[in-house]
């Protein structure tokens, strides 16, 4: 049947406003659905883990905290407190902006104000109040000065890091505190997981009798210097941690020969054990020097071959010590990276920034107004080229400088040196399977 001109003019008509109709019926609903109350805000996690997307976390690791007398002068102030957070200033900018700052404490917090440096490492409490201000977040606690202050002492530690808003592991107040995870503690940030260990090889002779479980101690015979390693605790903790799923593995270590810049035959039978048992980073300390890091390809007891790091020693992060290689360390960081789709969690950038642990005293200027600082040895040295003696460089300072940042990368590779870029995970990898 043939249509005339005016019934398809309605026609047409007709269809128009159906279209209209449905247009502004999707323009309402579509406001509806992502406006107001009737659906929940998309977050930044959900945003961040979007498919195809990865997350990528920034960890910064420092060395060890020992608390010598001259960093309490350092630090004591007018009024009477103490504040250390000047003389960290070089590690400063790498603390800041981690997604996750570790650091170890080789000092106690007793009740007493009768502060003393070694043998028996006695501090005052604001130095907990200093890390957490320069963006500490972990404090690893096992070493050979955790109990310099006895039981109280140690339990104090850990309140006032509790005080202080900073986790820690290694130690633990009671058999249930050290029994509840088998001392492991995990962290999580934007949806990555990390298992924390810690272990020291003794206690500088001082006795844990009735309070055993107080601290990890990976030697059987903590009061000798004998080196039979217990592997049944070891094992025992990897296992639980393991058990939690989480995507990365991590053991803080105590352990080598104090002063030696290489790692010992127990060192790499350590390492090689943790590896096997699953650990996916190792982070060492207690030699007061620093000692080499490296990447290896790994295959673990379940049969997963992956790339692991290992940090066999930063060395000391502050300290007043003034020998050869004492005042070098590095703040290392991790790039740690998880696929959103597979959950695959691997580690994908490592880098450190050498850093130089100032004391005037050693170069003969005066020290008025500062005497000791940690600083950042390539930015001081940069300063002083570009004209900057930074108030107190001169060129016999400048030139110990030079020497010590070429000392380092005798032990540190360079490759990992920031200034050279560090070293991208993936690419290694590819290169070294």
């Amino acid at each position: 049947m043939r249509r005339t001109s005016k019934s398809l003019s309605g026609l047409l008509l007709l269809m128009l406003l159906a279209v209209l109709s449905f247009l502004i019926y999707g323009n309402m609903q579509f406001a509806k659905d992502y406006s107001g109350s009737d659906t929940e805000t998309i977050s930044d996690d959900e945003i961040r883990t979007s498919p195809g997307e990865n997350i990528d976390i920034k960890i910064a690791v420092c060395g060890d905290i020992v608390a010598h007398t001259g960093l309490n002068a350092e630090a004591l102030q007018p009024d009477g407190s103490f504040d250390y957070k000047q003389i960290m200033e070089g590690a400063a900018s790498v603390v800041e902006s981690a997604d996750l700052a570790l650091v170890t404490l080789e000092t106690t917090f007793p009740k007493t104000t009768d502060y003393t440096g070694y043998p028996l490492f006695k501090s005052p409490s604001d130095l907990a109040k200093s890390l957490a201000d320069l963006g500490f977040d972990l404090i690893n606690t096992a070493n050979n000065h955790s109990v310099d202050s006895y039981q109280s002492g140690l339990i104090r530690t850990l309140d006032i890091l509790d005080e202080n808003g900073l986790d820690h592991v290694g130690t633990y107040r009671t058999q249930e505190e050290r029994d509840k995870n088998h001392g492991v503690v995990v962290k999580e940030i934007d949806g990555i997981t990390i298992a924390f260990l810690s272990y020291t090889y003794g206690t500088n002779g001082l006795p844990v009798t009735g309070f055993e479980y107080a601290i990890n101690v990976f030697f059987k015979d903590y009061m000798s210097s004998q080196a039979d390693i217990d592997y049944d605790l070891l094992r025992a903790d990897m296992k639980y941690a393991r058990s939690l799923n989480t995507d990365i593995i991590i053991p803080f270590m105590h352990w080598g020969y104090e002063y030696h810049r290489m790692p010992n035959a127990y060192q790499e039978e350590l390492a090689e054990f943790l590896f096997a048992e699953g650990a996916d980073i190792i982070l060492g300390g207690h030699v007061h020097v620093p000692q080499p890091m490296e990447l290896r390809r790994v295959t673990d007891n379940e049969g997963n071959e992956k790339t692991v790091f290992i940090a066999y020693c930063l060395g000391n992060f502050i300290s007043s010590q003034n020998d050869l290689y004492t005042n070098l360390t590095a703040a290392l960081e991790l790039t740690i990276s998880k696929d959103s789709n597979t959950g695959e969690t691997t580690l994908k950038h490592v880098s450190y920034k050498p850093l130089f642990m100032v004391d005037l005293g050693d170069y003969e200027i005066p020290y008025e107004e500062w005497r000791y600082r940690l600083w950042d040895l390539h930015g001081a040295i940069t300063a002083y080229d570009s004209g900057d003696n930074k108030g107190v460089i001169h060129q016999g300072m400048y030139n110990t400088m030079k020497e010590d940042l070429d000392r380092l990368h005798t032990v540190m590779d360079p490759e990992f040196d920031e200034i050279n870029g560090g070293v991208d995970v993936e690419k290694w990898t590819l290169e070294n399977s």
